[in-house]
């Protein structure tokens, strides 16, 4: 079977999770949205640090709750279910258009490892200038993740992970991000990274993700 062939074969299968090439070329059709769609993740996110940086007093703290009861209250007649949404399946989109972790931008990509960039913004702050501990591994999932369904590979889901904390990841920085695959026997695919200030390691992480059978949620 071709490539094409086996991103078709699995395209619809196992946890909504699509199967693409490479993290950088994933293939396959992309949800609708536009350009605009890509506009307002990156304004979302601008918004969300800038919310985070802010001390706003009563009357403009008051004006933005309005003003996002108001939009709250266009969208929600939009909902769709999980398999319409556009949120996190833009592929074609740095971070997969969705704001819940750090954008991570590829660089260079095949079937075996990826290279990116992250820059995490003032909403990932923990303190101390210091990224919060707890979204350096959702960092690492999203890009392990990624590369474990990438290579026309069946989709398969973290079992574990496991981040060993080097020194402080700074925020506001642009960071080395690399992944790479040790492992992959029967089901099992053992996978690493690892995140650089320059030449400083930040943080590393190994997860194992197991390939789902057919029909598996």
């Amino acid at each position: 079977m071709t490539a094409e062939g086996v991103l078709r074969a699995h395209s619809r299968s196992g946890g909504g999770f699509p199967v693409t090439r490479t993290c950088g070329d994933p293939g396959g059709p992309n949800p609708s949205g536009g350009t605009e769609y890509g506009d307002m993740i990156a304004a979302l996110r601008h918004f969300l640090d800038s919310v985070a940086a802010a001390a706003p007093d009563i009357a403009t703290s008051a004006g933005l709750a309005a003003d996002l009861a108001a939009w709250s209250e266009k969208l929600t007649p939009l909902a769709v279910g999980e398999g319409s949404q556009i949120f996190a399946k833009r592929l074609d989109l740095s971070g997969r258009g969705q704001t819940m972790s750090p954008e991570f931008v590829v660089h260079d990509s095949d079937r075996e490892s990826v290279y990116g960039t992250v820059t995490f913004g003032r909403y990932f702050l923990g303190g101390n200038g210091a990224v919060h501990g707890g979204a350096i591994p959702l960092l690492f999932d999203e890009v392990l993740g990624r590369l474990s369904n990438s290579g026309g590979r069946a989709p398969s889901r973290t079992a574990y992970l496991h981040t060993d904390y080097r020194s402080i990841t700074p925020v506001g920085v642009e960071l080395r991000v690399r992944g790479w695959f040790v492992s992959e026997e029967g089901r099992k695919r053992i996978l690493r990274a690892e995140i650089r200030d320059g030449e400083v390691l930040c943080a590393e992480a190994e997860g194992l993700f197991i390939q789902l059978r057919p029909g598996q949620p």
